[in-house]
């Protein structure tokens, strides 16, 4: 009887395992149809691609611990009770382990990526957030694929149904990594409003960031914690300008196609 209910409750830890489902999508749903232009799209397929990198690792370590430890209990005790309690232990242990490692890679990976990218927009880009300089790269790279359709369609290679294909296709990348950028403001304004509001309600710690301590130690301490501060700041206004670049170049797009066409309708 012990061992059928051991039996059932690992059975019940691996299908939570194989189950696990993943989160939802802070960017929101996928917008564009990638038919032409893939090597544009890639910067925010990535973003996508790693977006819950960390929760899942967690929650993967999480279950992965509680099974094992669900295992060892109930092997140790051969009671029902023993695996529970192991299960409780270890899925406390996955998940810190799950959560350390997660953050440890995706950190990896962004700092990785941005080097990329700085190679792909000719700056050094080290200093943006990731989501930042993924939008410079897939803006650059709309921008050079729509001026290379206009000039088929000029001369005549492509037909007008084909360079309104394309430019469809452009104008929705462009308008997707807008929309993540405006997600991304959004989540980070909020977080500072939040963080404000948090030194409003505790004044020791409002007088520790604002450096109001006499002590020299409290004061070195304040300055240490103002630079990440400030670094926040400007990727969250970088942020915001690459944003309204995006859109303005949407609108400018948007107005060079209706001269373009009405110009080759009359010739």
């Amino acid at each position: 009887m012990k061992n059928s209910k051991l039996s059932v409750l690992v059975a019940l830890l691996i299908m939570v395992l194989l189950a696990l489902p993943g989160c939802a999508s802070k960017y929101g749903s996928p917008r564009t149809k990638v038919n032409f232009y893939p090597q544009c799209y890639q910067p925010v397929q990535q973003l996508r691609d790693d977006e819950n990198y960390v929760a899942k690792s967690t929650a993967t370590g999480a279950v992965g611990g509680a099974l094992l430890g669900a295992l060892i209990g109930g092997l140790t005790t051969g009671k029902v009770e023993g695996a529970l309690a192991g299960a409780a232990i270890g899925g406390v242990a996955g998940g810190v382990a799950g959560h350390a490692y997660g953050k440890n890679q995706q950190a990896a990976r962004d700092r990785q990526l941005v080097q990329a990218y700085s190679e792909q927009l000719g700056f050094e880009a080290s200093g943006m957030a990731r989501s930042t300089a993924a939008a410079r790269v897939a803006q650059q790279c709309y921008d050079r694929e729509f001026d290379q359709a206009k000039r088929d369609f000029k001369a005549r290679r492509i037909t007008k149904a084909q360079f309104q294909e394309r430019y469809a296709e452009i104008r929705s990348g462009l308008q997707e990594v807008s929309f993540i950028l405006t997600e991304r403001y959004d989540t980070m304004a909020k977080k500072d409003v939040e963080y404000e509001q948090a030194l409003a309600k505790d004044p020791a710690l409002r007088a520790h960031v604002q450096g109001t301590s006499s002590t020299g130690k409290r004061r070195s301490s304040t300055a240490s914690s103002a630079k990440p501060r400030n670094r926040w700041q400007s990727s969250h206004r970088e942020m915001a300008a690459q944003r309204d670049r995006i859109n303005n170049d949407v609108d400018a797009k948007d107005r060079e196609i209706a001269a373009l066409v009405a110009d080759t309708q009359h010739t």
